[in-house]
């Protein structure tokens, strides 16, 4: 099994204005529009990195912000192992199944949607046959989200700062 990606990242710089604040309730505003803003961040530059192909995966990417314990992640609704995939690529005979392709190709898991026409299932076979031979370029869309959101923090990060400060001036 793989180890699901994630990563911790620790906002400093708040204890002092938390301090004049008094009652930690008065940052949750400011905390979570931070959060809410970094989230939006990673999943438009996971998206970014991800698109192509059908678009299953780009609209899968979404994000959440948990208020009381001051937590966010973006995340996608599909498989681990297939993001994962999509992420890191494949090597040469590292393929998927013929279902695996289909699916992909037909953007639904359900068969009984799928047009398996003579041109349909040629293409599905050319597909496997070049994951087979060539394997497949990973995305990175996950170390690319968490880059972007890392990049953008520190001006959060001081926004955030900034709100807080100006709550504790009112008090």
């Amino acid at each position: 099994m793989t180890k699901r990606p994630s990563k911790t990242i620790k906002l400093e710089g708040f204890e002092e204005v938390m301090r004049k604040l008094g009652d930690p309730r008065l940052s949750q505003q400011p905390m979570e529009e931070l959060l809410t803003d970094a989230s939006k961040i990673g999943q438009s530059a996971a998206i970014k990195a991800i698109s192509g192909g059908t678009g299953i995966a780009e609209r899968s990417i979404n994000y959440k912000v948990f208020s009381r314990t001051m937590w966010a992640r973006v995340y996608t609704m599909i498989a681990r192992k297939r993001a994962m995939s999509i992420d890191r690529g494949r090597k040469p005979g590292d393929n998927p199944s013929i279902e695996e392709i289909a699916s992909w190709y037909f953007s639904t898991p359900f068969r009984r949607h799928w047009d398996m026409s003579r041109d349909n299932r040629s293409k599905v076979v050319q597909i496997w046959q070049a994951i087979k031979e060539h394997g497949a370029k990973g995305k990175n869309f996950i170390p690319v989200a968490r880059e972007e959101i890392e990049k953008e923090l520190p001006r959060l990060q001081q926004r955030a700062i900034q709100r807080l400060e100006e709550l504790a001036k009112r008090l």
